[in-house]
This record gives C-alpha cells, sequence and structure tokens, in this order.
C-alpha cells in the first residue's frame, strides 16, 4: 500500500475509535484472576461502573461446591462495583463478617470499599 492509503485508513480508524474486545482490561489497569476452573464466575471492580482494575474469579458450577476468596491485601477495602455470573450467587463480606448478597451493582453504597471476602454459593 502506498503512504496516502495508510494515512487514509488511520485517520479512518482514529476518527471511529478502536473498539477493545469484549472483557479486555482498560488500558492502564490491572486484571487479576483467582481461583481455578473453566469459566470466570464473577468479577469485582475498583470503581463504581464496573471500571478500574478487576478481579476475575474463576470457577465451575456452584452445585454443591462453594467459593471462598479472601482478598489480598491490596484488594481488603477497595471493591467498588461488581458483576455475578453464571449459577453462583455472589455475596460480600466486611471485617466484621456481615454478608451482603450482590448480583449486577453497579455500585455498592454503603458496602463500597468495605468487602474483605468474596463468595459464592448455589443459588436456591
Amino acid at each position: 500500500m502506498n503512504k496516502k492509503v495508510l494515512g487514509v485508513l488511520a485517520a479512518a480508524l482514529l476518527s471511529f475509535g478502536a473498539a477493545s474486545p469484549a472483557g479486555a482490561a482498560e488500558s492502564g489497569y490491572d486484571l487479576i484472576t483467582m481461583g481455578q476452573g473453566s469459566r470466570t464466575i464473577g468479577i469485582a471492580y475498583e470503581h463504581n461502573g464496573y471500571t478500574g482494575s478487576r478481579i476475575e474469579f474463576r470457577g465451575e458450577s456452584c452445585n454443591g461446591r462453594d467459593y471462598n476468596f479472601s482478598m489480598p491485601a491490596n484488594w481488603q477495602f477497595r471493591i467498588s462495583s461488581v458483576q455475578q455470573l453464571g449459577d453462583c450467587q455472589m455475596g460480600l463480606r466486611n471485617r466484621d463478617g456481615r454478608y451482603l448478597a450482590v448480583g449486577w451493582e453497579p455500585q455498592l453504597g454503603s458496602w463500597n470499599d468495605q468487602a474483605v471476602t468474596v463468595e459464592f454459593t448455589k443459588i436456591t
């Protein structure tokens, strides 16, 4: 291709914006994966609106199995929004042991930056 065609293509890409693949981490933010399994059962985000650094929790079906994830020290008191995926009920625990069942929560209100543990149990 000649330089003129390349320039036109580059300008077109800039004007439309380059879309990132679904599930790709935002540029400049960390992605941590916790757990073993073939699928993501939930995601916790650093900021409201499912933005910022995130932790993806991996597992399998919650039929007969629960998952408990203690947050790494640098993630305690940092979760601001969450997404529950699949057949597992997602829940948060704070330092006092109180529990909050969550689903797709773009903001956690009074639970913002309170979770120290994320749990998944079978939905009943």
